[in-house]
């Protein structure tokens, strides 16, 4: 069974206080304990075609500098480049070409409400069972409510720190 952590859009744009400062931190010590076989990256690129810019008026992470991923990225990984919430078809299949049946996949990382929940229905959505490292994660709308929105989705909700 192969263990992977999916770390999605911990990106220099994102970071914006201590409280995500102290996220970077402690994803980066999950990682320094080497406890996963892969590390998957989401890196979010915005740009003039996106519906994020065009629709919803949101014109961050533009730059290089601000999609730069912040974390620790250790030798055996993959990034991949999104232009929205969740992963196209191609890197959902990489996945599963990683992920033998029964591994595990772990997910944390920025907007649990957002990008994190869409990766994981996609996940689910793919035969691939998500568990989200919800103490990695920041969610801007309120914490209780989103762990309902999980437990409800999923059955669980993973609290460890």
């Amino acid at each position: 069974m192969s263990k992977v952590l999916m770390i999605i859009d911990m990106q220099k744009g994102f970071v914006k206080n201590q409280f995500f400062s102290n996220l970077v931190q402690k994803i980066n010590k999950l990682i320094s304990l080497k406890i996963y076989d892969y590390y998957v990256f989401t890196k979010f690129v915005n740009g003039k075609n996106n519906l994020f810019i065009n629709k919803l008026n949101w014109k961050n992470l533009l730059t290089e500098q601000s999609q730069k991923i912040c974390v620790k990225i250790p030798k055996n990984n993959i990034v991949f480049e999104k232009y929205g919430y969740g992963l196209n078809e191609e890197q959902i299949e990489k996945l599963k070409n990683i992920l033998f049946p029964n591994s595990q996949i772990d997910l944390c990382g920025i907007e649990t409400d957002a990008c994190v929940y869409a990766i994981a229905l996609q996940l689910f959505d793919n035969n691939l069972f998500p568990n989200i490292l919800i103490n990695y994660t920041y969610s801007s709308i309120d914490n209780e409510i989103i762990k309902l929105i999980l437990l409800h989705q999923f059955g669980k909700i993973d609290e460890r720190d």
